[in-house]
């Protein structure tokens, strides 16, 4: 991997962790990890299918629109 990739994912877990911390504390984990399981359990599946279908669109969006343009601008072999 070149140098900016490997700061890029330091970068990104630093933020994770910033994340992680701001919203639970350094508290016991395995409460933490129940806490949300328990928070994911909850809510109703219509907004899971929401939330799929979202992904899905913008996914489809990506395979559609991004990729052709990234293929047609490489240069001909």
């Amino acid at each position: 991997m070149r140098e900016r990739d490997v700061f890029d994912l330091l970068l990104a877990a630093a933020v994770a962790i910033a994340a992680y911390v701001q919203a639970f504390g350094l508290a016991d984990p395995i409460a933490t990890f129940d806490e949300i399981a328990t928070t994911l359990a909850a809510v109703d599946q219509t907004v899971y299918l929401v939330l799929g279908g979202v992904v899905g669109i913008f996914f489809v969006g990506y395979l559609v629109l991004y990729l052709p343009q990234k293929d047609a601008s490489r240069t001909a072999r």
